[in-house]
């Protein structure tokens, strides 16, 4: 007769997870029921510091950052929520993949208003954006290929445009006067983010065709910079000057981000990671 072996059964718990950033130590965990696969958005500092983040699938949560008690969770039913949330005027704005725009208050969780394109299409959904939020409006770039602003405070529109092939990359200027979409014809728009209709400031072509990176787009010292799915990082000027496009790596890029000696990293799925550094211009 044969000995029967019992198979190994390795469990692995979903969550999120926060660690020491000294020591690497866990602080708390919470566990889900699906993986998480939102970035999240910190708010505050020290013991009033929370973190708004999707826990898995059809959910958004507000939770203490100082031991991950969870302050409200909302249920939307489905869709993960991919890109970070956007959080302005005590509203918190999010996309998910059930094709809606959500926008909650912030204090409480309770819905104040959700938004769709209408399409029929869950692929469509804003899902994986970073809604960008100034002047009381909200301006988004959904794969539907239309560039969006909404009104704050009541979700309704005050302009749409489907002229360019924009998905998922966008970003802002500091003061809020320039809303920056990537398209996917490897082109930066800069839109007025004060006018009632769409309004078009430059266009900058960084000559690399076709793409559909969603890598948000970063803006440093006033200088804009995106990313591709090639490797590939442009620098462009706030007046719509292309100062530099160059090939750092084979696969797409991850996302960027500035440290606390505002020096700007920027990683690539093949696990490559660069620091750009100063001069911005080269």
């Amino acid at each position: 007769s044969q000995t029967q072996v019992a198979p190994t059964v390795k469990v692995i718990n979903l969550g999120l997870r926060a660690y020491d950033a000294r020591t690497g130590r866990e602080r708390w965990h919470i566990d889900t029921p699906t993986p998480i696969v939102g970035q999240g958005l910190v708010a505050g500092r020290g013991p009033n510091a929370v973190l708004y983040i999707g826990l898995g699938n059809g959910t958004m949560a507000k939770i203490a950052v100082s031991d991950g008690r969870i302050l409200w969770r909302y249920d939307y039913g489905r869709g993960q929520s991919q890109g970070q949330p956007a959080l302005a005027d005590g509203k918190l704005v999010f996309g998910a993949w059930n094709g809606h725009l959500h926008c909650l208050d912030a204090a409480t969780g309770k819905l104040c208003w959700k938004w769709t394109n209408g399409s029929k299409s869950l692929f469509l959904s804003p899902g994986n954006i970073v809604p960008r939020i100034a002047g009381g409006r909200v301006f988004i770039d959904a794969p539907d290929r239309a560039v969006t602003c909404l009104d704050l405070a009541s979700g309704s529109v005050v302009w749409r445009c489907t002229d360019y092939k924009a998905r998922e990359a966008s970003g802002m200027s500091a003061d809020g006067k320039r809303f920056y979409v990537k398209t996917m014809d490897g082109e930066l728009l800069a839109v007025a983010t004060d006018a009632d209709r769409y309004t078009e400031l430059w266009t900058v072509d960084a000559g690399w065709g076709y793409d559909h990176n969603p890598c948000p787009v970063e803006v440093r010292e006033g200088v804009a910079y995106m990313a591709n799915r090639t490797g590939c990082v442009a620098s462009v000027s706030g007046d719509g000057r292309l100062f530099w496009a160059e090939k750092f790596a084979s696969s797409a890029a991850n996302d960027f981000f500035v440290d606390a000696d505002n020096r700007l990293w920027v990683t690539f799925i093949e696990g490559k990671i660069f620091c750009l550094g100063d001069p911005v211009v080269r």
